[in-house]
């Protein structure tokens, strides 16, 4: 059985990490090598719906999978149709839809070819596929210091998250290995960039709700309470707003198109 390590994450995802995936998405779908309005694009990896949000403002037509059913659920009733589904064995017929985007879902596995591979089964041929990953030269000392600041006040970083970082993250965390895995699957017109992304975070609070609205914070958040978790946030604050910089994710972007049929 998988173990869902978002079950818990919705609502600070939505409220907190999106302030950094919504403006990524948006960056991300504007590489399309073709309009997506009027398409139908499977929203890999959908969590709360920053991609789907995006997909929506360009016109296409969504699909949405995600393997954690409660953040699917996050405000369900103003989203696209959704099922949960593994990325590695998506619940979609193959050439189903005519695209498909997959932002920062492959590096969570320790074979991304096999998520490559399986949503290119599900889209229709010279359909595009996008997909996005941070960069192993990812680095904000201001993060880090928010990060050893929880620390001290008693997070301690899931065993999950921790083998991610270590074993799955940096597999794609370069241009030339995103490069290489999506030529391995088959993909073609492969274009990779890698570089900052301005995504408007420049308040010790933004990047404090950032980083708390992430997976690997949510249960610490839960055992501390309401209460407690609103008095570690305003100390997370304080600890960094001196130092605090502008926070500018490098990332490693996809664009390629699945094979014409032959």
């Amino acid at each position: 059985m998988t173990v869902d390590n978002y079950a818990v994450a919705a609502s600070g995802w939505a409220g907190g990490a999106e302030l950094v995936y919504r403006p990524v998405a948006r960056e991300l779908l504007a590489l399309a090598p073709h309009s997506l309005a009027g398409r139908t694009v499977l929203d890999i990896g959908a969590g709360t719906g920053a991609a789907s949000t995006a997909l929506a403002e360009l016109g296409a037509q969504t699909l949405a999978v995600d393997l954690s059913h409660p953040m699917l659920s996050w405000h369900a009733a103003d989203r696209p149709p959704a099922a949960v589904g593994d990325v590695t064995r998506l619940p979609v017929q193959t050439n189903t839809v005519d695209d498909a985007v997959a932002a920062f879902v492959f590096n969570h596995l320790r074979d991304p070819a096999a998520g490559i591979a399986e949503a290119m089964r599900v889209v229709r041929p010279a359909g595009a596929l996008l997909a996005s990953a941070y960069s192993n030269d990812s680095r904000s000392e201001v993060r880090d210091a928010l990060d050893d600041a929880a620390r001290s006040h008693g997070w301690t970083p899931p065993d999950w998250y921790a083998e991610l970082k270590q074993h799955a993250t940096p597999l794609l965390g370069t241009a030339n290995r995103m490069r290489r895995v999506a030529a391995g699957c088959g993909l073609i017109d492969v274009a990779v960039g890698e570089r900052p992304v301005e995504v408007g975070v420049t308040t010790a609070q933004q990047l404090v709700d950032y980083r708390l609205g992430q997976a690997q914070f949510a249960p610490w958040l839960r055992r501390l309470g309401p209460d407690e978790a609103v008095e570690a946030r305003n100390r997370l604050i304080e600890s960094i707003a001196p130092i605090m910089t502008p926070y500018r994710p490098i990332v490693v972007f996809l664009a390629a198109l699945v094979p014409p049929a032959r």
